[in-house]
């Protein structure tokens, strides 16, 4: 009896410690070095990775669009403008500068990643 008990509560710590390491893992976005020049330089287009969670496929479509719009209102107006809306990945792709990177950053609740969005040949 003592020892389930003792085995009950080192299966509640271990698993209060994968929720506390799950819930800080990304606690900043992920930004592409390659993003920071342009930026600071001017303005550049970027692909914005949003974190939408585990969802079933039906609520998915909402899911990225709660999330695009969130971003979206969180930007400051003049310093990005939406390229695109993805409709069935959780994408945005904007057009931003430095200012609107450092907000994108201060999103870690909603934005994985920020990439340079560029060309790519077809393959």
């Amino acid at each position: 009896m003592v020892l389930r008990g003792m085995l009950i509560a080192a299966l509640v710590v271990c698993m209060l410690y994968a929720l506390t390491l799950s819930a800080g893992a990304q606690t900043v976005p992920v930004i592409d070095p390659e993003v920071r020049g342009p930026a600071d330089a001017g303005r550049t287009r970027v692909l914005v990775e949003l974190q939408i969670g585990t969802i079933v496929p039906e609520q998915r479509a909402e899911a990225i669009a709660q999330a695009q719009e969130a971003v979206m209102s969180r930007l400051p107006r003049s310093h990005a403008t939406l390229v695109r809306r993805y409709l069935s990945v959780p994408l945005l792709a904007l057009e931003i500068d430095a200012t609107a990177l450092r907000a994108l950053e201060a999103m870690p609740d909603i934005v994985a990643a920020v990439k340079l969005d560029r060309a790519t040949k077809p393959q």
